[in-house]
């Protein structure tokens, strides 16, 4: 999935790109680009045991519910941001 990396109140996001919609300042990651940086997270931390920080879960809850594509791409994907 594409991403944008987006700075939000001092924070740096990582966003759906098809869930968000695109602001000034974003960075772009397209399929490749993101699933290299997967990799290497998967690489680094084989056991993740990773706990999100919940501000930042917020922050792209909030980033990514204000698309109007979001209904579509609930409908193909099925999953709600509150899913986890």
């Amino acid at each position: 999935m594409s991403i944008r990396i987006r700075r939000i109140e001092g924070h740096v996001v990582a966003l759906c790109a098809a869930r968000s919609v695109e602001k000034p300042g974003d960075v772009y990651l397209d399929d490749a680009e993101h699933y290299a940086l997967a990799e290497k997270f998967w690489d680094d931390y084989p056991v993740c045991g990773v706990v999100c920080d919940p501000v930042i879960t917020a922050l792209r809850e909030r980033e990514e519910s204000n698309n109007p594509n979001r209904d579509a791409w609930n409908q193909t994907w099925g999953k709600e941001p509150s899913d986890g």
